[in-house]
């Protein structure tokens, strides 16, 4: 039975956070060929590609997001046990709440930039719904929350607007059929508005999905079976804007904001989700 390394786990998240190899190799403080190397043993180990490449960048196969599910788990409980049983006790605990919808790249490296600078704050991270959020922080159950939304309600701070876009299949055809496959759940916050903007355009259009989480749909729209609706600047994998010329309507942008709670983590609260502004600063200025 062969063992699995936790420092190459580790690197297989930092890939999947930045991106590319250089970069995740940077903020490990390895060098590009060790940590190549350590994606080449991955692969030897399971007989299984990990990288693809998409852009400029890199994306994980199909095969190592799995993976990636269960590393986390692995790291998660190897950080809980030398912290347990090394004396190190967290200072303080911040609850975070993010948005489905932008579970990315920017994001995770906000996180990690927190979490090193902070290296005694417990981070407990879930995500959701943004109307789900709002309410789990009335209820108390969250520090600070990360929401997507069509206006900055009161008491919600403002951090960008980002354009809504029609995303399918890489050179995928589901976007000119008719009715139009949708790949959205009706519970998502951008379903309504895709489905207002068909109306008004006269587009006839079927669910493609049963109703689920927002990698069900994803993966639906990856396999070219309906269109899904996200926020332009965000790389998916499998996925693109569609370059439909003027056959789909526009979207409307949407709000990008957060929410941090009055009680006692509300210094780290609010150091937090300067940390989350500059991400999505930099999305905002890539999707403009």
């Amino acid at each position: 039975m062969r063992n699995l390394d936790i420092g190459t786990l580790r690197s297989l998240q930092a890939v999947a956070e930045y991106g590319a190899v250089t970069r995740a190799a940077e903020a490990l403080n390895m060098n590009q060929s060790a940590l190549s190397m350590q994606m080449k043993r991955l692969e030897d180990l399971f007989g299984e590609a990990m990288l693809q490449k998409q852009g400029r960048g890199v994306v994980l196969t199909d095969f190592a997001e799995e993976l990636l599910i269960e590393a986390r788990k692995l790291v998660a409980l190897n950080d809980a046990i030398v912290s347990r049983f090394t004396g190190q006790r967290p200072e303080a605990r911040l609850r975070v709440g993010l948005t489905s919808d932008w579970l990315f790249t920017k994001v995770a490296q906000a996180v990690r930039a927190f979490r090193q600078a902070n290296p005694r704050i417990e981070l407990i991270i879930n995500d959701g719904r943004s109307k789900d959020l709002r309410q789990q922080m009335k209820r108390g159950e969250h520090d600070v929350i990360l929401t997507t939304e069509f206006e900055t309600p009161p008491g919600a701070i403002h951090l960008a607007k980002v354009d809504l876009a029609w995303f399918g299949a890489l050179g995928g055809t589901a976007w000119t059929q008719r009715p139009l496959p949708l790949a959205n759940s009706p519970h998502c916050a951008y379903y309504p508005v895709g489905l207002a903007a068909l109306e008004r355009a006269g587009i006839e259009w079927v669910q493609a999905v049963a109703d689920g989480g927002s990698d069900t749909w994803r993966v639906s729209a990856a396999a070219d079976l309906g269109l899904t609706i996200l926020p332009r600047g965000i790389a998916q994998a499998g996925l693109e804007p569609v370059d439909h010329g003027g056959a789909l309507p526009p979207l409307p942008p949407t709000w990008l904001n957060v929410y941090v709670a009055d009680g006692p983590a509300r210094r780290e609260a609010a150091e937090f989700a300067g940390y989350l502004r500059r991400a999505v600063c930099e999305v905002a200025a890539m999707a403009a």
